[in-house]
């Protein structure tokens, strides 16, 4: 089902993307891609690795959290 729901971005839309945005992967995940590729295009995009994680534990794990917090105070 998620192959064929997904439109994906080019290179050029990601560029135009303006807002501050945070691209947190896992070290261990094998579906997202390079967070911080991503980050490289985009103007206002920082990226972080979450260590031995992967594509469905990355969100549950302090270092997410602790970027999260971090990300919203530098708004």
């Amino acid at each position: 089902c998620i192959e064929t729901s997904r439109v994906l971005v080019t290179r050029e839309q990601a560029a135009k993307i303006d807002a501050p945005t945070l691209i947190a992967v896992g070290t261990k995940d094998d579906i997202a891609g390079s967070g911080q590729e991503l980050a490289a295009v985009m103007p206002h995009a920082r990226a972080i690795d979450i260590p031995g994680r992967d594509h469905m534990l990355a969100v549950g794990d302090r270092v997410f959290k602790a970027a999260v917090l971090e990300f919203y105070r530098g708004l």
